[in-house]
């Protein structure tokens, strides 16, 4: 009876199992899917935020580089794509020469890296359109009915990782929002001040993925990531964060445990969720604790120094304070741009990452599009809504 029991065969598919990025995921999909699909080059995703129409790349598996490094664009200044989205159906292009004169960006890079044909499915959760999924051959003609059937399952399974870990961020958010709900943590600072925040991450973190060769997930991330920075907030008194004037030493002793609170407190929420796996994981645990650590060492709770400081927290660091100085709080008037951006070079001295302020300042039209689409509303302190285009 054992002869006919085996344990000897390898799951081709193991790597899913474990922490990784979906870009790291989507490659093992890749390699296992040659065996049916070895005329595929490329696999890409692209979701889609219908609040700013915007559709931006987050994960690839390709043979041969990224043709579409931090790419994005409008759904609404991209035609071909909108008719995928407004017909529900996959397009198949088995010979992209057709299109070697189209101006668009996107499609002059994939014809110019030398793929031939293109098969495009839209991605759905709860009916609503989430992004693309595309596959890429440097051979004309391949996409045959069997192989399309191929891809479909293919697809399908890229979709459900991709909805696995946009449903989780989902659900971080929305138990941190519960928990802020009900603890007496009123922080001035939510709402717009996190949109832009965030935003400003990601526009950080796009430059710098580029410069270290990451993969577009990390911007993403970042953007769902950075809105946990202060969270350990709601264990700090109000009489200590709401007071108006300066703290004394021992109230800002206590202020300053809102970093290893946060990280306790989002390191318990996901093993209570069995989110710990997810690669997610340590950049929201990163950010907590370590977005007040100074460059020169003189910060906290670690005093770490430099490069010892988690990218991510230097990224947020910046961010932060930028969007600070430029808000208005009860106990300061707005700053401009301009005095925020002098004040910025100044702290990249001692305090910030000197490549993430440089990167920020650098991206000024970019700022004030975020600044116009995440208005603080000043009669109820909560986030106008951008409109989608």
């Amino acid at each position: 009876m054992d002869a006919e029991i085996g344990f000897n065969r390898t799951d081709i598919l193991a790597q899913l199992n474990q922490r990784g990025s979906l870009s790291e995921k989507m490659q093992a999909i890749r390699a296992a899917a040659s065996s049916c699909c070895d005329f595929i080059h490329r696999i890409s995703v692209a979701i889609y935020d219908p609040r700013l129409d915007l559709l931006k790349t987050l994960a690839h598996s390709t043979d041969d580089g990224n043709p579409l490094p931090g790419y994005q664009t409008r759904l609404s200044d991209t035609p071909s794509l909108k008719r995928i989205f407004l017909s529900g159906k996959p397009r198949i292009i088995n010979d992209l020469s057709v299109l070697i004169e189209s101006e668009q960006t996107h499609t002059k890079r994939i014809v110019d890296h030398g793929y031939r044909s293109s098969y495009t499915i839209p991605m759905y959760a709860n009916e609503q359109l989430s992004g693309f999924i595309f596959f890429n051959s440097r051979l004309p003609n391949v996409l045959h009915e069997k192989a399309l059937t191929n891809l479909d399952m293919i697809a399908r399974l890229i979709s459900l990782l991709v909805e696995l870990e946009l449903n989780m961020v989902k659900t971080i958010h929305g138990a941190l929002r519960t928990a802020t709900s009900f603890s007496s943590y009123r922080d001035p600072e939510t709402g717009a001040h996190l949109e832009r925040m965030s935003h400003f991450s990601r526009l950080i973190a796009k430059e710098i993925a580029l410069d270290c060769g990451m993969d577009d997930e990390f911007a993403e991330t970042m953007l769902w990531a950075s809105p946990m920075h202060d969270i350990g907030k709601i264990a700090i008194p109000d009489h200590i964060l709401r007071k108006p004037g300066k703290l004394t030493h021992d109230e800002f002793e206590a202020m300053k445990a809102h970093t290893t609170k946060g990280r306790e407190l989002i390191d318990n929420m996901l093993s209570n969720f069995n989110f710990g796996n997810s690669s997610l994981a340590p950049m929201m645990s990163n950010i907590a604790a370590y977005h007040h650590e100074n460059m020169d060492g003189s910060g906290y709770p670690c005093g770490l120094k430099g490069e010892d400081i988690p990218i991510e927290a230097r990224i947020v660091a910046a961010a932060d304070v930028f969007d600070a100085l430029t808000s208005k709080r009860c106990y300061k008037e707005a700053w401009s741009n301009a005095a925020a951006c002098k004040e910025l070079r100044a702290l990249a001295e001692w305090k910030l990452d000197k490549r993430c302020v440089e990167i920020l300042l650098d991206n000024l039209p970019a700022i004030i599009d975020i600044q116009a689409r995440f208005q603080d509303d000043v009669t109820t302190g909560h986030t106008n809504p951008p409109s989608a285009g």
